[in-house]
């Protein structure tokens, strides 16, 4: 073959060569676009479905606070009833697991006047608990002795 036959067929190869790079690199250029376009809109629609989740969480938690708050109210009404009904703020502590002070409490939450001018602080035979000698409210939830009971 001659000098310019040579030429020829390595320009057609070169060619051949740069054509081949020219398609792999479209098609990386493809794939880097396909990628990063997958990157977007997958990253964007996992923030939405958080703050969809996060919503109905917000929503359920608010639906469970006014029932639980109901409930809280029908057991302090319930506690009021053992005052109403006589028993002794220190008895109904120990009924209810209540410290002492959460049953004053909860009997005044709930509105229940005492009966015959008796202070919240005395139980029904009008004297105060620590007057009586009665659990003072540290003794009452463990706190003396270092108990720890469920209700703390």
């Amino acid at each position: 073959m001659s000098g310019a036959g040579v030429n020829r067929s390595a320009a057609r190869k070169a060619s051949e060569v740069a054509a081949a790079r020219q398609a792999r690199r479209a098609a990386h250029e493809a794939a880097v676009t396909a990628a990063v376009g997958l990157y977007f809109d997958r990253s964007e629609r996992a923030a939405q479905v958080r703050e969809e989740a996060g919503e109905r969480a917000r929503r359920i938690i608010t639906e469970a606070e006014t029932a639980a708050a109901l409930l809280d109210r029908d057991a302090e009404a319930a506690v009021a009833r053992l005052k109403e009904l006589g028993e002794p703020v220190v008895e109904i502590a120990g009924m209810t697991g209540l410290p002492v002070s959460g049953v004053r409490a909860a009997v005044t939450r709930a509105g229940v006047t005492p009966a015959a001018g008796l202070d919240l602080a005395e139980d029904s035979d009008g004297q105060d608990d620590a007057a009586r000698g009665g659990v003072d409210v540290t003794e009452a939830s463990g706190a003396a002795s270092g108990e720890r009971r469920e209700w703390e």
